[in-house]
């Protein structure tokens, strides 16, 4: 979970503790929270996939990319 995240979850649990939110909005930050945790899952996996992809295309031969570029 990045930093950012964990603090608003901390905030979340404070409020929480402090019973300022009504069982509705509790509901809500928690969809929000797991929402969030999986689009950041989601995220890094696609940042994976795109440094893999942008690897292989770097693999061409010195002779091959010079013989091109001229």
């Amino acid at each position: 979970m990045s930093e950012a995240l964990s603090e608003l979850q901390e905030r979340y649990e404070r409020l929480k503790g402090q019973s300022v939110l009504d069982e509705a909005a509790q509901a809500l930050f928690a969809d929000l929270f797991a929402e969030a945790e999986r689009l950041q899952a989601s995220n890094l996996t696609l940042r994976r996939t795109i440094l893999k992809s942008s690897s292989k295309e770097s693999r061409m031969s010195t002779k091959l990319r010079d013989a091109l570029y001229e």
